[in-house]
């Protein structure tokens, strides 16, 4: 029966969005990518609901041709966020109406604009309010934190103290390893607000764990416009790229001092220096570990 191949699915790109607190409108533009399957060709409706006083742009009807394949056709969904809307966290559900009904949800992080803990020619982002893992332990509290899962972590004893820190020219803001404090960002997939600025590169020191890690972070500026980069992020206790801060060893929870010794990379995203930067979006794996980022 021809009726059975007829259906509809539909990905959102740019689930996860962050836009500082303003006194000005925001615009967020979301993705629909929708995949289509008839005999002919498939109407569809395109329709979201967003939180009070915010807007969206209609999105006009459109039709999918086809012809008995899985054809895909995507559609810009812009969200307005309105001036003074309060900090916290918005969701957006976007419907793509056709041969099926498809729904698919966006949150909007609405917080407080990024800053420069370190500014000039470079600037060393302030990651406090991104951090949300402790990497490091102690030789005296071996189980304060845990980097890898597995009760190993680094030694805050080799860390730099938080503040400005230089390796290979750059100036980055290191976090505080003592205590139990977060000190590395977790990759989740997350949306992470930076400094409004125009810069040719962003900078990060990372690492990761169970194996070096090859994905892609995107790059997202002022304008809408977006841009992938691959990295890879080498493993913590091997290689996999350059190494600015090379230990002798790590904490292991339960027992203290353990080999072998550990690293800390450093990565280079190249930005487009015409275009004011908004937000750096990190792979959704959390062997990927971020420990600071400057815009150079």
């Amino acid at each position: 029966r021809p009726d059975d191949r007829r259906r509809l699915d539909a990905s959102l790109r740019q689930s996860a969005a962050v836009v500082p607190a303003a006194d000005a409108p925001r615009t967020v533009p979301l993705t629909l990518d929708v995949l289509a399957q008839a005999p002919g060709a498939v109407p569809v409706e395109v329709t979201a609901d967003v939180p009070d006083d915010w807007s969206v742009a209609p999105v006009p009807p459109m039709v999918v041709k086809s012809h008995g394949l899985p054809t895909q056709r995507s559609v810009d969904v812009v969200v307005t966020v309105p001036a003074g809307t309060p900090i916290g966290n918005y969701p957006v559900r976007v419907t793509a109406e056709g041969p099926n009904t498809v729904v698919r949800e966006a949150v909007i992080e609405v917080r407080e604009a990024a800053t420069c803990a370190v500014a000039g020619e470079q600037c060393a982002v302030d990651l406090t309010r991104e951090l949300n893992h402790d990497g490091t332990a102690t030789v005296a509290a071996s189980g304060q934190g845990d980097f890898d899962g597995q009760g190993w972590s680094y030694d805050a004893a080799l860390l730099p103290a938080a503040g400005p820190v230089t390796w290979g020219g750059v100036t980055y803001q290191a976090p505080d390893a003592t205590g139990t404090a977060a000190n590395f960002v977790e990759a989740r997939g997350q949306a992470m607000l930076l400094p409004a600025g125009e810069h040719g590169a962003l900078k990060l020191v990372a690492a990761s764990h169970n194996g070096p890690v090859t994905a892609s972070v995107t790059v997202r500026y002022a304008d809408g416009s977006t841009a992938e980069a691959p990295v890879t992020v080498g493993d913590w206790a091997g290689s996999g790229g350059t190494v600015v801060l090379d230990m002798p060893h790590r904490i292991k929870a339960g027992q203290g001092v353990d080999g072998p010794p550990v690293r800390l990379f450093g990565l280079s995203v190249p930005l487009d220096p015409a275009k004011a930067v908004h937000s750096v979006t990190l792979p959704d794996d959390p062997r990927v570990e971020v420990y600071a980022i400057t815009l150079v």
